[in-house]
């Protein structure tokens, strides 16, 4: 009985996070860009770039200089946001759970500062990548 406890407690952890193979570097890759083009679309600050390395950290456990170059990769990078939300789609858990948690996230981000037009640009692709259902709500098709 105590070793089932054990376990479902050690689960418990495991359900935090968003992604079925955090240790993938194409996902932290895809990731670090869509959070540097939310936290890039209007000005880059502190405290947006505290919020990015903390959702990295996370999601994925990474240390501070796997961060650091991840940040130094999405800002360097060209990379087209609906392909790296794809990716993102592709690695999220199937739960619908943990994809509102990677859409809060989001948000979380998009708010640190007021939110830019850009920002909710972003968030309206990722939400429409990761909840295709909801591209047609109100559009008068589903009445």
């Amino acid at each position: 009985m105590f070793d089932s406890v054990k376990h479902w407690f050690d689960s418990l952890g495991q359900q935090g996070k968003l992604f079925e193979h955090s240790d993938d570097e194409l996902l932290h890759s895809a990731l670090a860009s869509v959070l540097y083009h939310v936290i890039s679309a209007d000005h880059v600050d502190a405290r947006k770039k505290n919020e990015f390395q903390r959702i990295l950290r996370q999601e994925f456990d990474l240390d501070d200089d796997q961060v650091a170059h991840l940040y130094r990769a999405a800002k360097a990078s060209a990379a087209d946001v609906h392909a790296d939300l794809h990716t993102i789609n592709f690695y999220l858990k199937p739960d619908p759970v943990m994809r509102m948690t990677f859409m809060r996230k989001l948000l979380q981000l998009i708010d640190v500062d007021g939110v830019h037009p850009r920002e909710l640009d972003i968030f309206y692709e990722a939400l429409h990548e990761v909840f295709p259902e909801v591209k047609n709500i109100g559009d008068g098709e589903d009445l």
